[in-house]
């Protein structure tokens, strides 16, 4: 007998990524809409953190062409915040190199650990796809 996961999704934001003041924009509807399902002062943090790293990513290495899409999420009955960020850009040649980092709270790896779950797809050529999900306590 298989086991499946009951899953939900709610999309709560779309945003696109072309200019830099989208960096910020992302980070504050991530935050508010985390603040909105009752997140922590600490969490919002590593939300905020994490989404604008991300989304800096897309300014600096995709050529602004990207988007943010933020959603509630409940799987099994437990509630989270999901961000899915992804990109048109060059991709990660190396993404082993790129994952493995030791910088505190910067980069591919600080966004690793501040959330509970991260994924990364990218290959040279066809661009990268992040998703990420903090879930509540």
């Amino acid at each position: 007998m298989s086991t499946m996961l009951a899953q939900e999704d709610r999309e709560l934001a779309k945003l696109p990524v072309v200019k830099i003041q989208d960096v910020l924009l992302a980070r504050l509807v991530a935050r508010e809409e985390a603040s909105r399902m009752g997140f922590t002062a600490h969490a919002l943090t590593q939300i905020a953190t994490a989404v604008s790293e991300i989304t800096r990513n897309v300014v600096q290495h995709a050529g602004m062409v990207g988007q943010v899409r933020v959603f509630s999420t409940v799987v099994n009955g437990r509630a989270g915040l999901k961000i899915a960020i992804d990109d048109q850009g060059a991709g990660i040649a190396d993404l082993d190199h790129a994952l493995a980092g030791v910088s505190p709270g910067a980069g591919l790896p600080g966004c690793r650990r501040l959330m509970d779950e991260f994924t990364i797809q990218s290959s040279a050529g066809a661009g990268t796809a992040v998703t990420m999900v903090k879930w509540l306590a």
